[in-house]
Formats: C-alpha cells, structure tokens, sequence
C-alpha cells in the first residue's frame, strides 16, 4: 500500500537524501564551533565569518551561475558533481590548518551545493504528476531539517562517545571534530552514485537538450507573480531563520535555561514541527493549485496564521508557552515554504525553471541568513538591550511579515481576474502535458 505523503516518483527520495546531506555538512561546523575556534585560534568575528559569511557569499553568487546550467545539462549528474564538490570541501575543513584554510573550505562548500535546490525542484516538478507536485517538494524541503537535525543528534552523539584525539594510524591521533568532517563525506559518495543513475528525459543523448528558450520576457510578462513569491518567500526564510539563530540564546536569557536544555527542547521542537509543516503544506497545495498564484493563498495564510504566534514567542513569559508558541509557528512557516518553492515551480515553465529559481534561491538566502539574524544583533546591541532580545526578533520579523502578507495579497487581489497561469508559447501553440500530468516538451523541441 502506498503511503499517503509517498511521491509519485521515486527519485524524489534521492533529492531528499541530498538535501538532508548539504544541510547537516552546511551546519556541522555550528556543532564543533567552540573546538574550531579553540583549535584555529580564530576570534568569534573570524569563527562567524568563515561559517556563516564564506558560505552564503559562494553560495549566492553560483547559484545564480549555476541556474543556465540547470536548464541545459543532465541535471542528476550535475547534482551529483555538485555532491563530490561538496565531500571535498568537507574534508577540506577537516583538514584546516588556520583561518585562511578553513575559509577557503567553505567557499567551496558553498559552490558545491549551489546547484542543488534549483535542479532538484526543476526535476520534481518535471517528474511529479501535476496535482502532486507539493507533495514531492515538501519532503524535499523536509530533508533539509532533518539534515540540520542528524548534524545536531549524530555528529553530538559521536562526539560523546570519541575521545578528544583520535588514532587514525597515520600522522598520530587527530581531533575529533576533524574526524566528524572526514566521516561526513561517506555517505555522500554513495549517494552521488547512486544520483548518477537517475535519468532525466530529453537530456539522455549526446546532443542534450535543446536551446532554452528566454527567460527575460516570460519574467516581464509575469512580474507581479513572482515579486509577490519572491517577497513572501523571502518574508517566510527570513523568519525561519531568524528564529533559528536567536531561538535558543532567548530561551536562555528569558527564561534562565541551561544551554543544553534549550538547545535541545528547541531542536525536537523545530524537528517535529517543520516537517510536519512541510508535509501538510505540500498535501494542501496539490488539492487547488491553481488560481493566478499557485500557492499564494496558502502562503498568504501561512504568514497571517503565524503572526500571532511570533508575536507570542517574543513576549512569552513562560518557557511552555514560549515554546508552543515557537512549535506553532515553525509549523505554519513550514506550510508557507513549500507553497512558495512548489508555486514557483508550477508558475514557471519547465525550460526555465533552472533561471528562474537560481536568483529566487539566491535573494531568499541572502535575506534569510545575511538580514534577518544580524538585524536582531543590532537591534538587541542598540535599542532593546540584552535583556529585550525578544523584543529584537519580534520588531525584525515584524517587519518581514508586513513585508510578506502584503506583497502577496496584493498579488491575490490585484491578480484575481487571470484564473491560471498561461503556459509558455512557442510559435503559435503551447506545450501539452501528459494526461498523467508530466511535462511534455515545448513545442520547437524536435520531439514529436
């Protein structure tokens, strides 16, 4: 019997496999932070500028280089080309020496998974029947949580169990955080081989596919859609991410909590909520996709259900309270993400699905991750003091959802009277898709 959130196509259990992959090596050094500082010498700006900074700044600039690419090569190989990049950045900040190393080493890492999440949606959308397209891209997004959980789970437990130094037998015992970064790139090998085996119709023979058509006019023609899922995505990761790097220092300084034990409430928090959040999103989603925004209304009710609970977690006075508030809202954001990468996927025709989702990734990272945390900081270090951090991430999120719920109801509105989204023409005709809802190819494509 098939179970119900199971994906019409298989593959889509690879694609998750590696998201759950690039995002537990992406977070592994946040596990041994304190022990690549203690061992490089590095001061806390340089430990958050090779984390944090190195890695978004190489992975926005080739996931924009790496959205032509999507459209025209074999996309399971370039996946798993991006993989063995990765394993080897991975033993890279293995192997680091100093700062300047490990720097480096992120760099790449962050070049090795830039291809990822633009061919991986490009794939699901193409393979997935159309009114299953959410369910495939909410375990996809599911790995990536899951990935962020087993760095947290597996890589504390190994080092609980490790001793400070290792033996390995050549050159004498070696860190066990290094030891974590080497054992991390195993099971990408095996899962780029096993990606390698994965077809992608109509880009099996040696001529590959055929010439993409332009991406520019499509996206002028259809500017209010995408700005409004360009914002309310971005709206939604910023938050997420927010929460995620200020969660468990406010359960700390709010409620007095030992590290540990905030750490680990919010991590079963984030781990049972988001996918679960993710899921329903995606189940939800294939029910009505259609309308002039495909997701949008899922996503406008995402950021509208969540706003109470985020300003609840920001002014809680109690760590049970606090939490639900955070379960919920991580729940509905979980929602929100999947309407936004799926909606963009069924916006957007397949032959330009690669450039149009490389910049949409790039711009949500970079809000997500170089906004949103920092912006806290400042407002914690400015205006609110140490003691009014949860006033910080409520007046910064704030900001985001206004951002969001505005931008996508006006797209809901104003973009009511276009009932669907016209497809793609080519010539005078449009592409037909398969009674089982698979991509056919664009007309002009030699295929017949």
């Amino acid at each position: 019997m098939r179970l119900p959130f199971a994906p019409a196509w298989p593959g889509v259990w690879l694609l998750a496999g590696a998201h759950l992959l690039a995002f537990a090596d992406r977070f592994l050094a946040a596990l041994v932070a304190p022990a690549i500082k203690a061992d490089l010498r590095l001061s806390d700006f340089e430990l958050g500028l090779s984390q944090g900074t190195a890695f978004v700044a190489a992975y926005t600039v080739a996931t924009l280089l790496a959205g032509p690419l999507v459209d025209r090569v074999h996309r399971p190989r370039l996946i798993a080309g991006g993989i063995l990049v990765w394993s080897v950045a991975s033993l890279a900040c293995g192997l680091a020496t100093d700062l300047g190393e490990f720097v480096l080493a992120r760099l790449l890492l962050g070049l090795g998974q830039a291809a990822l999440t633009p061919a991986a949606l490009a794939l699901i959308a193409a393979r997935q029947p159309r009114d299953q397209i959410g369910r495939g891209v909410s375990l996809y997004t599911a790995g990536a949580v899951l990935g962020r959980g087993a760095a947290l789970i597996l890589g504390g437990g190994l080092l609980a169990v490790l001793p400070a130094t290792v033996p390995v037998g050549i050159g004498g015992p070696v860190a066990a955080w290094r030891v974590l970064f080497l054992l991390s790139a195993l099971p990408n090998l095996v899962l780029a081989l096993l990606l390698l085996r994965l077809s992608d119709p109509g880009r099996e023979g040696a001529g590959g596919a055929r010439r993409p058509a332009r991406v520019g006019p499509w996206l002028v023609r259809h500017a209010g859609r995408y700005a409004a899922l360009t914002l309310g995505g971005a709206a939604v990761t910023l938050v997420v991410q927010t929460t995620n790097a200020w969660a468990v220092t406010l359960l700390v300084r709010r409620f007095a909590l030992p590290l540990s034990s905030a750490g680990m409430l919010f991590g079963l928090v984030v781990a049972a909520a988001a996918p679960l959040g993710q899921i329903a999103g995606g189940r939800l989603l294939d029910r009505r996709a259609g309308g002039g925004l495909p997701g949008g209304a899922l996503l406008l009710g995402s950021l509208v259900g969540t706003l109470p609970f985020a300003v609840l977690a920001g002014l809680a006075d109690g760590p049970v309270l606090g939490l639900a508030a955070l379960a919920a809202m991580v729940f509905g954001l979980g929602i929100g993400s999947v309407a936004t990468l799926a909606g963009l996927q069924i916006v957007t025709p397949r032959g330009l699905r690669g450039r149009v989702t490389a910049p949409f990734m790039a711009g949500i990272t970079l809000a997500g991750f170089g906004v949103g945390p920092p912006t806290v900081g400042l407002l914690a270090d400015r205006v609110f003091g140490e003691a009014g951090l949860g006033l910080a991430l409520l007046a910064t999120n704030a900001t985001a959802y206004a951002v969001g719920i505005i931008a996508v109801a006006c797209a809901l509105l104003y973009g009511g009277r276009t009932t669907a989204v016209e497809p793609m023409r080519a010539g005078r005709r449009s592409a037909p898709r398969a009674r089982d809802g698979h991509d056919h190819p664009e007309p002009g494509s030699g295929r017949r």
